[in-house]
């Protein structure tokens, strides 16, 4: 693939390669939302932890022995 005077990339009839443009941003998207995902899951974990820690002892919640 050629690029122009400008570094941008170009097609074989020299016009800028929207094409490739449009990929490298698919691409660039996919992986931001890939890592939103992982922290979003992350998050979602440690919130689970932190009320499995805060858990009550079920006898003794209601006055039994």
């Amino acid at each position: 693939m050629n690029t122009d005077e400008n570094g941008f990339k170009v097609d074989e009839f020299g016009m800028i390669d929207t094409a490739y443009y449009v990929r490298q941003g698919q691409l660039a998207r996919n992986e931001y939302i890939s890592q939103q995902l992982t922290a979003l899951s992350h998050w979602l974990k440690s919130l689970t932890h932190k009320r499995q820690k805060k858990s009550f002892n079920s006898t003794r919640s209601f006055g039994t022995v």
